[in-house]
């Protein structure tokens, strides 16, 4: 009886051997992935980056396009690209050219529905090849808006007649960068015609 306690006993304490050093390695653990935020999926530590979401904004405004030899149009946006476009192929071309733009996603716009060129419908043109002139001739101040709307704060001015690439639009709106501020303009402000003024 006394030799089985007592190898109870031996195994008893090696269980809980075991069991404490279990818990304090848990311990340890859970302390160091506090620290790191391994265990913190959702802690208000973590910073969404805006830039690499795709957010989609419907549009409606015809404006120019502009290329050296050609105009790559994707499929989707960083898709792959299904053609290279001049409008210089068009046997009536004259000057200039532009599309209809029905939708914008991050740097991207989206050809909509276009009369002279209806198979480009629903193609992506990237936001480096899309242009709008601003109509201060007189060098007179404009507005760049916060947020698509007169109701939002005016973060910056240009005060002269300068080309911008669109990088988003939002129903006649059109967001573009100048002098390293990022804001929107107002269709009354802009001009979308490459070969003359929108006097």
């Amino acid at each position: 009886m006394t030799k089985k306690i007592k190898k109870m006993d031996k195994n008893n304490r090696f269980i809980y051997s075991v069991l404490l050093f279990q818990i304090i390695f848990l311990l340890i653990s859970c302390k160091n992935n506090k620290e790191t935020g391994a265990l913190s999926k959702t802690s208000t530590n973590d910073k969404i980056n805006i830039d690499t979401l795709i957010i989609e904004t419907k549009c409606s405004f015809e404006t120019y396009v502009v290329y050296k030899d050609s105009i790559p149009l994707f499929e989707l946006p960083e898709g792959n690209i299904v053609k290279y476009f001049r409008f210089e192929d068009d046997l009536e071309y004259d000057y200039g050219g532009g599309f209809l733009f029905k939708k914008s996603a991050n740097g991207w716009l989206q050809i909509g529905k276009d009369e002279f060129n209806p198979k480009f419908e629903n193609l992506w043109i990237k936001s480096e090849n899309i242009e709008i002139s601003t109509n201060n001739y007189a060098d007179n101040k404009i507005n760049l808006y916060e947020k698509p709307t007169k109701n939002s704060q005016i973060i910056g001015y240009i005060n002269k007649e300068v080309r911008l690439n669109v990088i988003n639009c939002s129903s006649d709106w059109v967001f573009v960068k100048y002098n390293n501020i990022k804001g929107w303009l107002p269709f009354e402000n802009i001009c979308t015609n490459p070969v003359t003024n929108c006097n």
